[in-house]
């Protein structure tokens, strides 16, 4: 049975790479030069690779050091993570509440609800990692989120959620676009239109697809993005047009964009998600409760703004 790495070298050949020398290793390590080099030198004895090449007075790492950087860091995201929770147990009474949250949300909803989740649970400490549904779910499932808001599963199995009211896409276009005479935009009118797309792999992206096939229309795509707050940025400076999430529309990043209804309707849902086994932490709870009064009101305010 091969013995475990020793992870000291395993400290300073993280450091060397992200200071550049064995020098700044050792500064950040609290050690000698000569510590770092004897503990690089056994690491590439250990692993039967070629970290460090030296080119005079300077080393180069080696592109076998870099595959190894890569599986190295993602070991030691885990270890910074549990070292941030043990930070936040000695310092805090409140704990440590891990989020994931679609992006659209993390823009301006959820920092609204934070906000007010801080002022009811003042000690506590937020992480928040934006990402995809799908990813946000993977995350979830390995016991690195608490919580996660996106799109909750087709198959639930190990997933509990607590649905958020579902929105419809809309149109956006600049003020001064032809089709914001229109009260409404049909999937016809998006026919030879310069167009902002979402991400193939986007579920509005692939109801949108749909639609699109059936009416038999082509938009010109000129942007594909991402996220949503990117399809906004192009949309208000006149790249195209674009179909959206409502929730994204929220802030000042919608403003001088005139909204309209989409048709067909599609719809739009996300939710709180948890793991069914294990108990939900109250602050999660709270959260979701501030963060379901903040989308409401805030998707009030633009449904009475819209030009």
């Amino acid at each position: 049975m091969p013995r475990p790495l020793n992870f000291r070298q395993l400290e300073a050949f993280r450091a060397v790479m992200l200071t550049g020398s064995m020098t700044g290793a050792g500064h950040s390590m609290a050690i000698s030069q000569p510590a770092v080099s004897r503990l690089i030198h056994d690491l590439e004895s250990e692993l039967q690779l070629e970290l460090f090449q030296r080119k005079g007075i300077h080393i180069v790492a080696t592109e076998q050091a870099h595959q190894l950087y890569r599986e190295i860091e993602r070991h030691f995201a885990g270890t910074d993570r549990i070292r941030e929770a043990a930070r936040a147990i000695r310092l805090s009474t409140a704990g440590y509440l891990h989020i994931g949250a679609m992006p659209n949300l993390s823009a301006y909803c959820l920092p609204a609800a934070i906000s007010a989740l801080l002022k009811e649970f003042p000690e506590v400490v937020v992480s928040i990692h934006p990402d995809s549904s799908v990813n946000l779910l993977s995350m979830l499932r390995h016991g690195q989120l608490d919580i996660a808001y996106g799109s909750p599963p087709v198959e639930a199995g190990d997933i509990d959620h607590d649905p958020f009211p579902t929105t419809h896409a809309v149109c956006i276009m600049p003020k001064d676009h032809p089709l914001a005479r229109k009260r409404q935009i049909a999937v016809k009118d998006l026919h030879d239109q310069d167009f902002v797309a979402l991400g193939p792999n986007s579920r509005l992206r692939m109801q949108l697809n749909l639609a699109i096939l059936q009416a038999g229309v082509r938009p010109n795509i000129r942007v594909e993005t991402l996220h949503s707050s990117s399809v906004i940025s192009h949309v208000h400076h006149g790249v195209g047009i674009a179909i959206t999430d409502p929730v994204a529309l929220v802030g000042p990043q919608a403003e001088n964009l005139v909204i309209r209804p989409f048709k067909p309707t599609i719809s739009m849902e996300f939710s709180a998600v948890y793991l069914r086994s294990g108990p939900r932490s109250r602050i999660a709870l709270a959260l979701t409760t501030l963060l379901k009064q903040v989308v409401a009101d805030e998707l009030r305010r633009l449904s009475r703004s819209k030009p």
